[in-house]
């Protein structure tokens, strides 16, 4: 508790110590801002900073497109093999079953379904099953979903699937 009670007490020192700095220090703020040369001064040398460091940006911006270029010019041919290559990567497959697939077509011939739709068109009794398969098609990247009103329809969008191999089974 003692051993406490010393460390509480440096640290009140300490404080004392630095309101005391900040106090004289307002004091020499205070006596400098009254005497009338020191703000302009103060703009003078503000305004030389910025174009001092206006210039400094400036030189690194040239450099840093110098180098741009240099790299440019090393490894193009080699930056649009990456390109190519992380393409490659973005590509997936898709499993789909036979339902799945029928149900991609429909939607790629109408252009826009709503469950309504393809429940007309699986001659589904209810739903909740064409809902679901819209659902997972959505979630695999293959239609995008928009709300109008109160429903939702969905649209086949091929600029999303150039990437994709879409596995179904032999019809």
């Amino acid at each position: 508790m003692a051993r406490r009670g010393g460390q509480i007490e440096k640290e009140i020192r300490h404080l004392r110590e630095e309101i005391q700095n900040l106090a004289t220090r307002k004091n020499t703020i205070e006596q400098v801002a009254e005497s009338e040369s020191v703000p302009s001064s103060l703009i003078k040398y503000m305004t030389e900073e910025r174009e001092r460091t206006n210039k400094l940006l400036a030189s690194i911006m040239e450099k840093v497109n110098a180098l741009q270029k240099e790299l440019d010019t090393l490894y193009g041919g080699e930056a649009q093999e990456q390109q190519y290559a992380e393409q490659l990567q973005d590509s997936r497959e898709i499993p789909l079953s036979e339902l799945d697939t029928k149900i991609l077509n429909f939607v790629q011939l109408k252009g826009m379904v709503c469950a309504d739709d393809v429940r007309t068109f699986m001659k589904y009794n209810g739903r909740n099953a064409a809902c679901a398969r819209l659902n997972k098609l959505h979630k695999d990247g293959l239609v995008d979903r928009i709300q109008l009103g109160h429903k939702v329809y969905y649209k086949y969008d091929a600029g999303k699937t150039t990437n994709t191999l879409i596995i179904s089974p032999p019809q």
